[in-house]
């Protein structure tokens, strides 16, 4: 009779403690307003139209370097960048409506601050989605790059790992964005 009692018992906090488990769980997952956040954003290159759910993008930050501008020394290649999804903080001031891009030659440079001032913003209108194509880099080059969460009051996070881009010396071509690539950094594309 007694072992029965004892397997009774743990038998019920096992179930006390998955169900705390669980509450816990849904408290970190669904934000205090009730809205439930999309686990994963589509990447699309079309532009969509404004509504009143859409958050006002808001621009990003510049950096200490002017943009890289076309030349006959840029457009032969390509860097394709992708990131996780930022996690929302609590609050609305918190949640990304969208990420800046910061690259600099100088490696950790633009991890330490990225505005500054060896380092060229990539992209003036924050991205929406998790990745996109960087057509405009040096022949013979090598780029750090990082990724900041931004939201609508214009807070930044803090600097994404950098991750190293080696472009390689010469001018063959490079071949167009396929449909599924991500869009352009810039917007549009801005080789040559």
């Amino acid at each position: 009779m007694r072992l029965h009692s004892r397997i009774v018992l743990g038998v019920l906090l096992m179930g006390v403690g998955t169900l705390f488990v669980v509450i816990i769980a849904l408290r970190f997952l669904v934000p205090p307003s009730g809205e439930v956040l999309p686990s994963e954003r589509a990447v699309s290159s079309a532009k969509p139209s404004p509504t009143a759910s859409s958050p006002i993008l808001p621009p990003c930050p510049p950096a200490g370097l002017q943009m890289l501008q076309p030349s006959s020394q840029t457009g032969h290649h390509k860097v394709t960048l992708t990131w996780n999804a930022s996690v929302p903080a609590p609050g609305r001031d918190g949640r990304a409506v969208g990420y800046c891009l910061y690259r600099s030659q100088t490696q950790n440079a633009a991890k330490q601050n990225p505005t500054c001032s060896a380092c060229e913003q990539v992209n003036p209108t924050p991205i929406v989605g998790t990745g996109c194509v960087d057509d405009l880099v040096l022949d013979n080059a090598t780029y750090y790059y990082v990724v900041t969460a931004i939201s609508a009051n214009k807070i930044i996070s803090a600097s994404s790992n950098e991750t190293i881009a080696p472009i390689p010396p010469g001018t063959q071509s490079v071949k167009p964005a396929s449909a599924s690539s991500p869009p352009f950094c810039r917007g549009s594309a801005s080789s040559k």
